[in-house]
Parts: C-alpha cells; sequence; structure tokens
C-alpha cells in the first residue's frame, strides 16, 4: 500500500524500483524540482535499502537499521510511495502501468529502476536443503541462521560478493572453499598478478580456492552433504551458496517491445527507443555495457534526473569502481585493467614482504586504469586520475617503479 496518497492533478513521473538507484533519482530530482510529483514502486514490503551493505550484514558487521538509512525515501507530499506493489505491465502507447492490485497509473515520464536477479546454477541439486543464492536481505535473514550450524561451506563465484560472502561465513570456524571458473579471482577487475596475492591473503585465513573449475552437481538426499566439480574431485560440504553473477531485470521491456540486447538499451540521455520511457542501474545498458555497480547507477540517474527536470546533461559511460577489503586487506581496481588494447602499456610495483602489489594502465602515457593489492593512501585521488586520463609524465613513472607512489 502506498505511504503517501495525495491527489495530484499533473502526471506524474513514476519510478519502477526501489533500489538504491532508484531512491537516489528520486532525491536528485527533487534537488532540481522540489515540487515534481513523483511515484516510486517496489515489490519489496521491506523500506528501500544498500544492497551493496548485505555482506556487512551477514558478517555482523551492519544491523538492518543502517543498511536502511542511506536509502530513507522523502516523505513529502508530492511523493507517493508504493512497497510491496510491483509493477505488472506497461502500455506505452497508452502511457500508463498497472500494478499488482490491478490499478492503472498514467505517467508523464517513465523510470525503470528494476536493477537484477541473481543468475541461476543449472546444475543437479540446486533444490536441496541448504543451499542458497545471495541477492536481498531475505538471502541474508536465511544464512545467518545457517551460519553457526555450517562447518564446512562451498561459495560458488570468485567475485566480489562471492569474497565478501566467503569471509563472513568463514568467521564461526567454518571451513570455507571457493569455486572459480575462471582462471583468477574477480576476473573482470583484477589481473592476474592481483589475483596471486587475494589468493594467497585468502590461504592465510583459512579460505580456499579452487579456480578453472566448476560445480556439475550438489549431491545429497535431502541436503547438501557435498558438490562435485568438473575434474572429478567431491568437496565435502553442508551449505553451498551461489554467487555467480547477475542478470538484468528486462522481462517489462521486453514484453512492450522496448530494445533490450542484455539490458535495456539506453541512449547518452538515458532514454530507451520508447517514447518517455528510460532506464538506469543495472538493467540498463549503455554504449554495450552493464555496470553492475552502484557508482555507475548514481550517476545516470543525476543525469536523467537534470533532463527530467529540464535542462540538458550527457552520460558518457562511467569509470568503474571496486573496492573490496578482506578483513583488513585491501583490493582496488579502477577503470580498464590492462586486458584491453594492444597499445596500452603496463608499469608495476611489487613488494611481496609487505604483501603490496600495484599497477598502472597507460595508453600513450595517460593514466586510464589502476589495479592495487595492499595499503595505499591515494586510492580516493586515483579515481579522478583515471577519470580524467591524467597524463603521467616519465619522471612519475620512474618515482612509481622505485617506491610504489605517484
Amino acid at each position: 500500500m502506498p505511504l503517501n496518497t495525495t491527489p495530484r492533478k499533473d502526471l506524474p513521473i513514476i519510478i519502477i524500483g526501489t533500489g538504491s538507484v532508484g531512491v537516489h533519482f528520486v532525491h536528485e530530482l527533487l534537488k532540481r524540482s522540489p515540487d515534481i510529483h513523483i511515484k516510486i514502486f517496489g515489490g519489496e514490503e521491506r523500506q528501500p535499502y544498500r544492497r551493496e551493505d548485505l555482506t556487512k550484514m551477514l558478517a555482523g558487521e551492519l544491523s538492518e537499521d543502517v543498511i536502511h538509512q542511506s536509502t530513507q525515501l522523502p516523505l513529502v507530499d508530492n511523493v507517493e510511495i508504493f512497497l510491496n506493489n510491483a509493477i505488472v505491465s506497461i502500455d506505452k502507447d497508452a502511457g500508463e502501468v498497472t500494478d499488482s492490485l490491478g490499478i492503472q497509473h498514467t505517467y508523464k515520464k517513465l523510470v525503470l529502476a528494476i536493477g537484477s536477479t541473481a543468475r541461476k546454477l543449472e546444475v543437479e541439486g540446486t533444490s536441496l536443503k541448504n543451499v542458497f543464492s545471495f541477492r536481498n536481505i531475505f538471502d541474508v535473514e536465511s544464512l545467518k541462521s545457517r551460519q553457526m550450524a555450517s562447518r564446512n561451506t562451498v561459495v560458488i563465484g570468485g567475485s566480489q560478493i562471492g569474497l565478501d560472502v566467503s569471509y563472513a561465513m568463514s568467521r564461526h570456524n567454518t571451513k570455507v572453499t571457493i569455486i572459480e571458473h575462471s582462471t583468477r579471482l574477480m576476473h573482470r577487475q583484477l589481473d592476474d598478478h592481483a589475483s596471486v596475492y587475494l589468493r594467497l591473503y585468502l590461504d592465510d585465513l583459512g579460505i580456499k580456492v579452487r579456480k578453472r573449475r566448476h560445480v556439475v552437481c550438489i549431491n545429497g538426499e535431502s541436503k547438501v552433504e557435498s558438490v562435485t566439480l568438473n575434474d572429478g574431485e567431491i568437496i565435502p560440504c553442508d551449505t553451498v551458496i551461489t554467487t555467480i553473477g547477475i542478470r538484468p531485470n528486462v522481462q517489462l521491456a521486453i514484453d512492450n517491445k522496448i530494445h533490450v540486447n542484455q539490458g535495456i538499451v539506453v541512449d547518452h540521455k538515458l532514454q530507451t527507443n520508447a517514447l518517455n520511457i528510460h532506464a538506469i542501474g543495472e538493467c540498463a545498458e549503455y554504449g554495450g555495457r552493464i555496470y553492475g555497480l552502484s557508482k555507475p547507477g548514481f550517476e545516470q540517474a543525476e543525469v536523467l534526473a537534470t533532463n527530467i527536470a529540464g535542462k540538458s546533461a550527457n552520460y558518457k559511460g562511467s569509470t568503474a569502481t571496486t573496492r573490496l577489503k578482506v578483513v583488513d586487506y585491501p583490493i582496488l581496481s579502477i577503470g580498464d585493467n590492462g586486458e584491453g588494447a594492444m597499445s596500452n602499456k603496463e608499469v608495476m610495483y611489487r613488494d611481496i614482504k609487505q604483501m603490496v602489489y600495484r599497477k598502472l594502465v597507460l595508453n600513450q602515457g595517460r593514466l586510464l586504469g589502476v589495479i592495487a593489492a595492499g595499503h595505499w593512501k591515494m586510492d580516493d585521488e586515483l579515481h579522478e586520475m583515471v577519470e580524467k586520463k591524467q597524463y603521467i609524465w616519465p619522471w612519475e613513472k620512474r618515482r612509481f617503479l622505485r617506491t610504489g607512489e605517484l
């Protein structure tokens, strides 16, 4: 049911999705047009929360109250909030949507911030007891009740979420094994060197890694007893958690013949091919890319809010930044990981004793990307340097090779 139902005569901006990107868009639009009429719909009955903080909630580092704090929707008369009430259909010709109660809502502009769902593992045994996915607050609640009982957990997927979940599960003296099909952990963000440093650190924590492997079967009578890998190895376990990526939610768009590739295709105005319909966040595809991170979604929300408020702004893509901290060992990836154009040049610094690795990815002297394992105080400055494609002078490269500093 809606939290606010103040009647308005003007057509509203309707947002589908109460995730952090949808909520951010509401705030950004109100900054630019404080009196604009907004309706926002979400399928979950809970108040909006930061999905990025779910692993910290699993690890016991944050309470549920805290993860709601940064995503509170404004309680003002011109914003109507509908929780536990998903939009089930769009009629783009009539310019209206239908909610789960069968009520039609006409819109001036429609914003799809419908996010993504966890990719499903397609092997035998996924229906056994104690097999979990990790995507929403309900998954966290199920896993928290499982944490204390689990003695051997297998985490399928060596992504950032997979690593965070592995650490959270290992905190209760549980043996954890990560299964990663790629040649390295966090294969999209890191290179082979950084992945080795990360793997060594995980090994010190007692978290084992099997790379270049995948699970072909989850075994057990009624509950998980083991998993079988593609090389025949059988790993005993009582809990399996899948973190094998996301799939953008695109069915609403497909049903209305809105252009979909991997995600909902948008242009530099975040406009789809349908009049007055936009998409932002994990469901949106720009320039052939789905970012799958909150910061690019926030940047898209800000550009779209500017345009809807009557001014002009263009989205030109985002510089993806990944920060991971396993206990007190930080991992940083910004922009290009070095596997792009052949013309890129890589400059590396290593300090094996301090478990420090740093790499600059350059093209004609300009900084395109950074990868770092271990502490580096200037990580905030590095993001801005990559965004600006800052020129790195030869003397700066020499100093970096000698000291690891810019």
